[in-house]
């Protein structure tokens, strides 16, 4: 007897196809979690000051070792701290460089709060090549990016000179048999001195970046660059790393016919 013949009946592929499509969106959010942890969002500081150094250096040849950018409380968190009576006078400067991005507890991100608020604008640089910037003065510059770059700039040419190493050197050695009064009268020379040699590279940085504004801002001194412009020169080639760990922006580029004596101090 012939039996009617019955409909095939496949096994359905909805259930692996979905668990395939699992699969990959599972591997897509690690993946993308893994990009995150090594490539971590710049906050919005961060960001102008990415831009600024990244304009200087496109038109200005700043030397070979890292530059290190971090932004922290800076010095009206050491007077508060010091009117809070948690450090004395001369060992306020932790206060001054902490992170702005972290929280540490009430006290201290109340000295934050109101470093940011009502802080000045400074900045400055270190023997190591790192520039430190208080975050109030993204406050108070705002959209003004061109003043800004005029601060970073500025010293940029501190470290260029080896500024700090040079006002060590003059303070330990030359000056140090003269009397104190003396001495103080030197000490403000020099960094007079330097302060001023600061100024006028960075108006030649600033130049060839072509941040207009500031030189109608510098008019007498770019009058004379007018008349006799800086020479050309070569671009800086590199790449910025951002570390939240250690609250710091690197711009990278080693010159590789000058390897780094130690390689554990590079934060590129």
């Amino acid at each position: 007897m012939n039996l009617p013949s019955l409909p095939k009946v496949f096994p359905s592929k909805a259930p692996k196809a979905l668990g395939l499509t699992a699969l990959a969106l599972g591997f897509v959010a690690l993946g993308v979690g893994a990009w995150r942890q090594t490539h971590p969002p710049l906050p919005a500081e961060y960001q102008t000051l990415q831009g600024v150094v990244g304009r200087l250096a496109a038109h200005n040849a700043l030397g070979t070792s890292p530059i290190g950018l971090t932004i922290n409380n800076g010095s009206y968190a050491a007077t508060l701290a010091q009117m809070r009576g948690y450090c004395k006078e001369a060992a306020c400067d932790f206060y001054a460089q902490l992170n702005p991005y972290k929280s540490y507890g009430k006290d201290w991100d109340e000295i934050g709060r109101q470093s940011y608020t009502l802080g000045d604008i400074a900045s400055w640089s270190t023997s190591s090549g790192t520039i430190e910037v208080p975050r109030t003065a993204f406050r108070i510059y705002g959209r003004h990016t061109g003043w800004l770059a005029c601060t970073v700039a500025h010293e940029i040419a501190h470290i260029q000179r080896n500024h700090v190493f040079q006002a060590s050197y003059y303070a330990n050695n030359t000056m140090r048999s003269a009397p104190d009064q003396k001495q103080e009268e030197l000490t403000y020379a020099k960094s007079r001195q330097q302060e001023l040699e600061a100024d006028r590279d960075s108006a030649v940085m600033m130049a060839r970046a072509g941040y207009d504004e500031r030189i109608k801002e510098l008019a007498a001194f770019y009058a004379k660059l007018e008349k006799e412009p800086p020479a050309k020169s070569s671009a800086t080639a590199g790449h910025f790393t951002y570390s939240p760990a250690d609250n710091l922006l690197s711009l990278c580029r080693l010159n590789p016919d000058q390897p780094n004596p130690d390689e554990s101090l590079d934060p590129c």
